[in-house]
């Protein structure tokens, strides 16, 4: 690979760097070498990630050199000294060295999700780095093995379960650990991600998430979400030292946040309550003897005293909840920080105390595990709430009281009465009880009858999570995204001492990427989606014909991001009910982005397939979100990226309200901190920034980006834009109209494709591994009427039948004036439709119009045929306002019906397919075919039975015996013999 000589440091890179990415090599150096702090903004696209690895790993491998050749000094010093007294110095301070690293830092890379710090694993696999030793910690639940321990629901049980069966020595997996930790198949990978090591664990039936902690102390370099990082607890659990580290924060723009809510916890009545049943639980459980029936393994670290004690403890925290007085049930009440003091003061829960506490709850967590095995009994949660509480609260130490008061708040809410569980009365049906254990039910009965609370203990400082951090004693703490600026306010609320800091342009050249601002539709609508235009109906339809307009040119895949899932849910109902949706599926299939991990994982694979088979598709998905953050979508992938608001925070919500007041009160010029107003926008634009960042991935890279919404033209929302952006969007930005955008947009992409390099055809990497297969006999593309449907409320199903009465009328092969005249609204008696009415109709999906009299001979003569291609080029696709149809006047030739007719053939396309089907049935039928479809997607062998029962009556006739035929398709590969021998009976 060659070789750059960076700040004195030769580095490898796989190629020539650029400019962009040797000055940000640069600044890695000289903060490695210095031991200062780091800034650095480069965007997406730019190789950060690979520049990043490289720099610090090739400053590393000097330094090791360097400690190499002083090794070498060390024994020759040692040699000549013989017995002197030198040459014992030199031993022991070869001992020495070698215990420590040679004094030489290892890097901690952490970044947001696992995704992410996969795709870095990657970059450095790429590299002449791929030898140095790495390793990746992840969380038991996605390294764990064992069999009883995953089938374990929630994360924290997992957990628990995990602590229980080590320390019971228990877990067959993780006591191989010691003998198999040298394995050559454990030790010669010098790069392994998650996936290498369960799977390695698996093969020498070792325990992964063991195994790789037994890798940190020899690696190099190790990888890391930031919780592991930035919250104390995580910290502590995994044994992280931080002392002469080099800390890599990657996809830092979330920053401020994560050390915001590291610092944050939040306990509910509910919990407290659940927590003095749990403690009664036990109690009587001790006092009867149940403990010897239900099994002698459970650790009884503990005393009845301690449990009493404990329990009056957490009475005397539930009387003091519920004494806070809540004057606004509705967004709740702000307190001062010390009103959680105080609570947990009244309860005797103090930092004297607090370790001891903690203790007992993660004995009573593992007590209950077992116990659970057992016993139907709840497995401790409500403990490790408690201890969380306790952890964080007391982390801040009782001299820095006067700044905790300043940065955090008390919100406390009225708990929701469906979430007040049966915790707090729930030991009352047991019988009358005496003393002790009378007491607590006594108490939690009575204390039911008022109103359950959230008390929400909430950081607004994110300095508090970086002070925590740069007080390990860290060597160099390095922040970098993509989407940093501006800088100097990120500086301060940080609260961390910067020496180098770097906004880099990025690495494309102007003509690989075309941005515009779109203030209005295709119908001149304005679109705006503020809060008072967000439900216009005007607007969400012209946002609609837009993206419709655009997928017509953009080729493969095309991006859209919405400013959240409500907005997304509302423009999807709506366009599927007015036919939008459908003819943007035409055009391209949809796929939107849900919700559950493995729903998520499969909804990516199919995305990529249907851009490897050419199709192309549009991935609707919403700023924030997984697919906004950290995903690429390089070349076909994303071609063009669509903005379709600003997602700025909820303006009502009460820890937004409390972050603006914060900022105000502590805002001076000294510290530059933002203004309320400015980080509530700048908040909505580095989210943007993030998303329109999935696009241009590498410097052959091309695509577009339509910021569609007028406020992107205002001041201070283009300078909050990522300053490429800027420079594409020129010194006054301002929206075009639609017409010459859809022109230069043809345009850029022929140009594009005439003059950039053409990517490769590969194989994309999966997001995760756990992919869904896709049957190959039968693919399973979208089925964009029915497939994903988000909304199943009233006004969406009201909405769908207004708008399936409009296909129904439009979505035929043929019709009369008669037909015309209902389909209009009116009866043959009546006024005739002027012009305009009757060319609207020529404009809907009809192949021909017969004007033949309804007669049985039919004297008349003529009959229109829309003229059609059969197989639409893809610059025949391109969106223009008027878009131009040809017909033609032809004698009504008839002919004699064939004896043997050509058989008909239902459509390939499956929404071409149920457009058909939806014009030869009525509107009832199709609505019941449409409901058991979808059952039958998820259902079993009943919902086969259900759907053909349906499917035999909505098309009995033999003219219909085609499109019966072509259901084939939404069959299930074990169901399909079947459905052959029913519908071949038929014939």
């Amino acid at each position: 690979m060659p070789e750059s000589v960076i700040a004195g440091i030769p580095v490898h890179f796989p190629f020539e760097p650029y400019d962009v990415q040797r000055a940000y090599m640069e600044k890695v150096i000289i903060c490695l070498r210095d031991g200062t702090n780091g800034v650095l903004e480069s965007p997406t696209g730019t190789g950060k990630t690979l520049s990043l690895l490289c720099a610090s790993l090739a400053w590393i491998r000097t330094r090791q050199s360097e400690h190499q050749q002083q090794m070498i000094k060390l024994k020759a010093t040692s040699k000549d000294g013989g017995t002197a007294p030198g040459g014992d110095l030199s031993e022991l301070a070869m001992t020495v060295g070698k215990a420590n690293n040679w004094g030489v830092p290892k890097v901690i890379y952490a970044s947001r999700t696992h995704s992410q710090l996969n795709q870095a694993m990657r970059e450095l696999k790429r590299t002449a780095y791929a030898n140095m030793r790495s390793v990746v910690l992840g969380s038991r639940d996605q390294l764990c093995i064992h069999p009883e321990v995953m089938k374990e629901q929630g994360n924290s049980n997992k957990v628990n379960l995990c602590k229980l069966r080590v320390h019971s020595k228990t877990c067959t997996f993780q006591l191989r650990v010691e003998s198999k930790k040298d394995h050559p198949d454990f030790r010669g990978p010098s790069i392994m991600d998650i996936e290498d090591l369960v799977r390695v664990g698996q093969k020498l039936k070792m325990c992964p998430y063991f195994a790789s902690k037994e890798l940190v102390a020899q690696a190099d370099i190790t990888f890391m979400p930031y919780n592991y990082l930035l919250d104390p607890k995580a910290r502590k659990a995994n044994k992280i030292e931080l002392g002469n580290t080099i800390v890599i924060l990657d996809e830092a723009h979330n920053i401020e946040k994560i050390c915001e809510e590291s610092a944050s916890v939040q306990i509910r009545s509910s919990d407290v309550a659940m927590a003095i049943e749990d403690v009664t639980h036990i109690m009587k459980v001790f006092t009867s003897g149940e403990s010897q029936d239900a099994g002698a393994d459970e650790p009884k670290d503990f005393t009845l005293d301690d449990l009493t004690l404990l329990k009056e403890m957490l009475l005397e925290l539930e009387k003091a909840i519920d004494a806070v007085v809540v004057d606004n049930p509705t967004d709740g009440t702000t307190y001062p920080a010390s009103l959680m003091y105080e609570l947990l003061g009244k309860a005797n829960f103090t930092y004297g105390n607090c370790a001891t506490i903690v203790a007992l709850l993660d004995k009573l967590v593992q007590y209950l595990m077992v116990a659970s095995q057992h016993m139907t009994i709840r497995k401790g949660g409500t403990f490790t709430l408690l201890s969380d509480l306790l952890t964080i609260v007391f982390a801040n130490k009782e001299s820095i009281m006067g700044k905790v008061h300043l940065s955090f708040k008390v919100h406390v809410q009225v708990e929701e009465s469906n979430k007040q569980t049966g915790g707090k009365g729930g030991a009352a049906p047991q019988g009358k009880q005496q003393g002790w254990l009378g007491k607590g039910n006594i108490t939690t009965t009575g204390a039911s009858s008022k109103a359950a609370k959230i008390v929400n203990f909430w950081c607004f400082n994110p300095g508090f999570g970086m002070e925590q951090l740069l007080n390990t004693q860290v060597r160099s703490v390095i922040l970098t995204s993509g989407t940093l600026a501006p800088l100097k306010p990120l500086i301060a609320e940080l609260a961390i001492p910067v020496a180098q800091h770097l906004e880099n342009p990025h690495i494309v050249d102007q003509s690989q990427v075309y941005v515009k601002i779109i203030g209005t539709g295709p119908d001149r609508q304005q679109l705006i989606s503020n809060f008072k235009n967000r439900d216009n109906p005007k607007y969400i339809s012209s946002l609609g014909q837009t993206i419709l307009n655009v997928s017509r040119i953009v080729p493969d895949g095309l991006l859209v991001f919405f400013p959240s899932y409500p907005m997304l849910n509302k423009c999807v109902d709506a366009w599927q009910a007015s036919g939008l949706w459908a003819d943007i599926s035409c055009k391209k299939p949809i796929f939107l982005e849900p919700r559950g991990k493995d729903q998520f994982t499969s909804t990516m694979e199919e995305f990529y397939q249907a851009i490897r088979d050419s199709k192309g598709a549009v991935f609707m998905a919403v700023c924030r979100g997984k697919v906004s953050e950290g995903l690429d979508f390089a070349d076909r992938n994303g071609r063009a990226v669509i903005i379709t608001g600003l997602p700025f925070p909820p303006l009502k919500d009460p820890k937004v309200i409390l972050k603006r007041r914060y900022l105000e009160a502590n805002r001076t010029k000294e510290n530059q901190l933002l203004s309320g107003q400015e980080w509530y926008n700048l908040d909505a634009t580095r989210a943007v920034n993030q998303a329109i960042g999935r696009v241009i991935r590498h410097r052959n890279d091309y695509g577009a980006i339509l910021l569609c919404d007028s406020r992107f033209q205002d001041a201070s929302q283009v300078q909050q834009l990522s300053k490429w952006i800027r420079g594409h969007l020129g010194a006054r930005p301002q929206s075009s109209p639609f017409g010459p955008i859809v022109r230069e947009l043809r345009q850029f992409f022929k140009h594009a494709e005439q003059t950039m390099k053409q990517p490769d055809v590969r194989e994309e990497e999966q997001p995760l591994t756990n992919v869904c297969k896709v049957e190959e006999d039968e693919p399973l593309p979208v089925i964009p009427t029915i497939k994903r449907e988000p909304g199943n409320n009233a006004t969406f199903r009201k909405a769908n039948e207004s708008a399936i009465k409009v296909e129904m009328a439009n979505s035929i092969n043929s019709w009369t004036p008669a037909d015309y005249a209902s389909a209009a609204g009116r009866t043959l008696g009546h006024a005739a439709p002027n012009a305009m009415d009757f060319m609207s109709r020529l404009d809907s999906n009809v192949s021909s119009i017969d004007f033949n009299c309804s007669g049985a001979a039919g004297s008349g003569l003529v009959k229109i045929h829309k003229r059609e291609r059969s197989s639409p080029s893809a610059n025949d696709s391109v969106a223009t306002q008027a878009t131009k149809k040809r017909y033609k006047l032809v004698d009504n030739i008839k002919t004699e019906p064939s004896s043997q007719p050509a058989e008909k053939v239902a459509p390939e396309s499956r929404a071409d397919l149920l457009r058909e089907l939806r014009s030869v049935i009525n509107q009832e039928q199709f609505k019941e075919f449409g409901k058991v479809l979808i059952e039958y997607k998820s259902g079993t062998y009943e919902k086969f039975e259900s759907l053909m029962a349906v499917l035999l009556v909505v098309l009995p006739a033999p003219k219909m015996r085609y499109l019966l035929v072509g259901m084939r398709r939404f069959i299930k590969n074990e169901h399909k013999d079947e459905f052959d021998v029913r519908v071949a009976s038929l014939n």
